[in-house]
């Protein structure tokens, strides 16, 4: 599919698709988008947030998404808007409900994703988002909110 040529409807929908897959176990329709030593960073400290930091090369950002992935459960995403000065760069705002596995706290999170594209590929891939909150869903009892 030539991703370069679609209009801004069709890559919220192939981004809905992608995270409904991820939501579903299914992180390498999502990698087949990267470029082989594309970057991909998850603001935040690792301390807090196992998979958060610089990843290089699909193989970590693979291990990152499945670190994200044992803490947290994306049990909705949304793609709010799009834009993109094609083929160089896009950006991508968007919301998720996100679960703690650990606690079953649950969060209403939004951020922005930057997002590189080389050769129609993507060569570097930061999140932007209010990693506080995620990372106190770890300390929530599950009742209250984070």
């Amino acid at each position: 599919m030539d991703y370069f040529w679609m209009g801004r409807d069709d890559y919220m929908a192939i981004c809905r698709d992608i995270y409904a897959q991820r939501a579903r176990g299914d992180l390498e329709t999502g990698l087949a988008l990267f470029h082989e030593n594309a970057t991909y960073r998850l603001l935040g400290s690792r301390a807090i947030i196992p998979a958060a930091g610089l990843r290089v090369g699909k193989q970590e950002i693979r291990e990152a998404w499945k670190a994200f992935d044992v803490d947290f459960e994306i049990v909705a995403f949304e793609v709010d808007d799009f834009a993109a000065d094609v083929p160089r760069i896009s950006y991508m705002s968007w919301h998720m409900t996100l679960r703690n596995r650990g606690t079953g706290a649950l969060a209403d999170i939004e951020g922005v994703d930057s997002i590189k594209w080389e050769d129609r590929k993507i060569v570097e891939w930061t999140r932007y988002f209010d990693t506080a909150l995620v990372a106190a869903l770890g300390q929530s009892d599950g009742h209250s909110e984070p």
